[in-house]
């Protein structure tokens, strides 16, 4: 019998009884219907009929393929994290692969080309953690589609809906790796399996350290005879399930309709409140009782358009008016239009509202009579036992193998039928188990914040995959020298704009590369109180989304705090709103004991919150440190003077606001701007829906100092000499005089710039260097105050300006000596930041305790 060339192994892969022999295959050959294998290590020649045997091709063929692999592969040499020993992880990982299978979705994100449908799939009915309708949508859309998309803004269920693809992956006894650019995002996966019993599915590997971890806290399958169903009860709810389900996704689409009408029922009547605060009518006229919103919507527009073409009304006009628009009194003719349109404005938002009121009223008999929440607990209850009924059936009667490091690289395909759950981050699954694993199904949530070089390890794992994200939330950050970097090796590649690294999270380039990509936007959102979340929605999600979430409690939704006017920001630093927050919004709104959260768009202004808040429950962050938490209520400390275009951005906003389920509170600064920004379109919105705007009393004597006050500081200084060349330290002098001033403190005086060698007189407690800071002729104190009967001293004050007497500065390292040095002669000292705030007080503070 005439035999085929010999292949030798380069471009391809070969599986046998699907299980990738390559590794172990020397070349093969075809005998008629037969395939000839011959191993390596043996030499020997094996023949298997054709059927056993499946022949992969490598994804990289195409010029392009490995144009933006080799690309891939040079970007991971750039921006790889480096051991001690030099390794470059990313790097190596690259290297080691030596094969891509055609089956695996690298393959399509490689060539640019679409994964065909999979049309015979089946539609998903068992949704063991609940669902809703856009839910099982992504859930759907994920089984029918080798690749697809689910965007999931904040608070609408996309860990849920990840949940509810492992449930019905691991019933079709398919394997599922769930990955994020983290570890916390694939805990919180976990622990959700943890709390229904089932964590036992799954194994958090990727680093050597969850590796590790793993290893040691291996435990035997738990007993699962909780879980088994009498095959009366599997029958029984294998019927009634799927009935349950159907019921409940026609409830569903009746109860997203109520959450509509309920916010817009809502904007009408704020929008009704403005009108009638702002017009007066003319006169009341009467209506036919059944007038429809759409009838007088109708005549609003008629009105406008006569207004505007300049028609008269004539006796044909005035006979079928009534008829058309069921207007009942004659008067109403002889207005002008401007009355004419308010009347019918007027009337129109009242009948609109009505109709909305008696519709919602009509869904919420529906609803109610349904006994939605009971039927759709029993609904999730029973897909969950029929989950674990197949668990039971998997796992019944195994003995589990304690495995160990090794055996996750050289007993993977046993380890994934104990565990067919993984969970790592991007970076690390590749190493999870052995190099040439691929899963079934490989779900990257947070896929915004997970970069090209990464997420295409990921892919090349996948027969399957599911990208889980959000664009309108922040990407992963690509700092400039890294995008400077990339972007020079991008050049040196002749590849499309959507592999760019420095501009691309996986997401964005998977929606660019594939633009048809089945998409899903999660729209139910449970979060956030409405009024908080329709901003998002109004502002950055064009209005997509069902708000199903309810008011809890009854503070305000959103407030804006503005601080005065003035230059309080240094250094992405500003200790005035930090003092607003103490001093004000916390005793102001009772914030005391709540949960609360304090995010800012600097890493500055985190530290000294967190240094203002240590040993307290207020958690205070960024807010790219915040993506994924939430707090009953979120203060946003915003720092500028003028919002920055890093603070306005959209997304990071967005972040910030969707943290707050209760309530939000915007801190700004009062200085007045005519910027068009995304805050101001919020500080606009929370006016809009009569929310307060609080001006705070938080103030300072350096306030004065700032741009816009000018004449104000002019006036405070034109009764008295200059005594300083520094405002500052003249407006302090101001202010010392004025407290002096009061009868109590009568017998005190100051003195400006009093040398500190004619303080002490004697040096004897100073080592060698403070001795030599003390006699210098420039050492002073700012001021001096002493008691005017016996002269003595009893209190020094420093001004301090932020730039001159930052920590970092050789001033500050004097300021510290000076401190020591009063210190060690009694001499009580108070500073005085030109970045603080309430200077009067606390003078007269450390006044009345020297009386003391």
């Amino acid at each position: 019998m005439q035999k085929s060339t010999i292949h030798k192994l380069k471009e391809q892969a070969i599986y046998i009884d699907d299980k990738n022999r390559t590794d172990e295959i020397d070349s093969y050959y075809f005998e008629g219907n037969k395939c000839v294998v011959v191993y390596k290590n043996s030499g020997k020649a094996y023949s298997y009929p054709q059927h056993r045997i499946k022949m992969l091709r490598s994804a990289i063929q195409s010029e392009r393929a490995g144009n933006i692999f080799s690309y891939l592969k040079a970007i991971a040499e750039s921006v790889g994290l480096k051991t001690e020993e030099g390794n470059n992880i990313l790097a190596n990982s690259y290297g080691s692969i030596r094969f891509i299978p055609e089956t695996s979705i690298l393959y399509n994100y490689l060539n640019g080309k679409e994964p065909e449908k999979n049309y015979h799939a089946s539609p998903i009915e068992i949704f063991p953690f609940g669902f809703n309708l856009s839910q099982k949508t992504g859930v759907d859309h994920a089984f029918s589609n080798p690749l697809s998309v689910i965007e999931g803004p904040p608070g609408t269920g996309k860990t849920q809906t990840i949940l509810n693809i492992i449930a019905n992956a691991v019933m079709n006894n398919q394997s599922v790796a769930v990955v994020s650019s983290n570890n916390s995002a694939t805990k919180n996966v976990f622990e959700k399996l943890e709390s229904n019993g089932i964590y036992f599915i799954a194994a958090l590997l990727g680093s050597s350290q969850n590796k590790k971890e793993f290893i040691d806290a291996q435990t035997e399958i738990p007993d699962l005879s909780d879980f088994r169903l009498e095959q009366e009860q599997e029958q029984s709810l294998i019927q009634s399930t799927p009935l349950l389900f159907a019921e409940l996704a026609e409830k569903l689409e009746l109860k997203n309709e109520l959450a509509l009408l309920t916010l817009e029922i809502d904007k009408i009547k704020t929008e009704h409140q403005h009108f009638t605060d702002d017009v007066t009518l003319a006169t009341e006229i009467r209506f036919k009782k059944n007038v429809s919103s759409d009838q007088l919507l109708s005549l609003w527009v008629t009105l406008e358009d006569y207004e505007k073409t300049g028609k008269r009304f004539y006796w044909w006009r005035k006979l079928i008016f009534p008829f058309l628009y069921g207007v009942r009194d004659k008067i109403f003719y002889s207005l002008s239009y401007e009355e004419m349109i308010r009347i019918v404005q007027s009337k129109y938002y009242g009948v609109k509202i009505s109709e909305l009121e008696l519709r919602k009223q009509e869904l919420q008999n529906t609803l109610q009579h349904f006994s939605f929440h009971d039927k759709m607990k029993e609904y999730t209850e029973g897909s969950m036992q029929l989950f674990k009924n197949k668990l039971y059936q998997k796992y019944k009667g195994e003995k589990r193998s304690e495995y160990t490091e090794w055996d996750l690289r050289f007993k993977s395909e046993e380890f994934i039928k104990d565990y067919p759950v993984i969970m790592s981050t991007t970076y690390s699954l590749r190493r999870s188990l052995a190099e040439n694993v691929v899963y079934d199904y490989v779900i990257v949530d947070e896929s915004s914040q997970v970069d090209l070089a990464t997420g295409v390890l990921a892919l090349s794992c996948a027969k399957q995959a599911v990208i889980v994200g959000d664009l309108k939330q922040l990407p992963n950050v690509v700092d400039s020298a890294t995008a400077e970097n990339t972007d020079q090796i991008f050049k040196n590649y002749d590849i499309p704009e959507s592999y760019r690294y420095s501009n691309h999270s996986l997401l964005s380039s998977i929606i660019e590369v594939f633009p048809e990509v089945p998409k899903t936007l999660l729209k139910e959102h449970y979060r956030c109180h409405p009024k908080i979340i329709d901003f998002c929605n109004r502002k950055f999600y064009n209005d997509q989304l069902i708000i199903l979430s309810e008011g809890q409690t009854e503070r305000e939704p959103l407030l804006v705090y503005k601080t005065t006017k003035g230059n309080h920001a240094r250094q992405r630093e500003n200790q005035r709103q930090i003092d607003v927050i103490v001093q004000e919004i916390i005793p102001q709104q009772k914030l005391e004991g709540m949960n609360l959260g304090i995010v800012t768009p600097y890493r500055n202004q985190t530290i000294a919150l967190q240094r203002t808040f240590q040993g307290t429950d207020v958690k205070a962050d960024t807010v790219d440190k915040f993506q994924g938490r939430e707090n009953d209520v979120i203060i946003l400390s915003t720092v500028d003077n003028e919002i920055s275009e890093f603070t306005d951005n959209p997304n990071r906003l967005n972040v910030a606001i969707s943290r707050a389920k209760d309530q939000l509170i915007l801190l700004v600064n009062g200085n007045e701007s005519d910027n068009d920004t995304n805050i101001s379109d919020l500080i606009r919105y929370i006016d809009y829906n009569n929310f307060s705007t609080i001006n705070s009393e938080v103030h300072s004597i350096f306030d004065y100092l700032y741009k816009g006050y000018e004449e104000k500081r002019r006036a405070l200084l034109s009764d008295q000499k200059k005594k300083s060349v520094f405002d500052s330290e003249n407006l302090m002098y101001a202010l010392i005089k004025e407290v002096l001033s009061d009868d109590q403190f009568s017998k005190y005086g100051v003195i400006l710039h009093h040398p500190l060698r004619n303080l002490l007189l004697d040096f004897s407690k100073l080592n060698t260097e403070e001795e030599k800071y003390a006699r210098h002729h420039a050492t002073h104190l700012d001021f001096l105050i002493y008691n005017k009967l016996g002269k003595n001293s009893v209190l020094a004050i420093e001004v301090d300006g932020y730039e001159y007497h930052k920590t970092e500065s050789r001033q500050a390292e004097r300021d510290h000596m000076k401190n020591e040095i009063l210190e060690k002669y009694g001499i009580p000292l108070v500073r005085f930041s030109t970045t603080g705030s309430g200077e009067k007080e606390r003078l007269i503070s450390a006044l009345t305790k020297l009386k003391l």
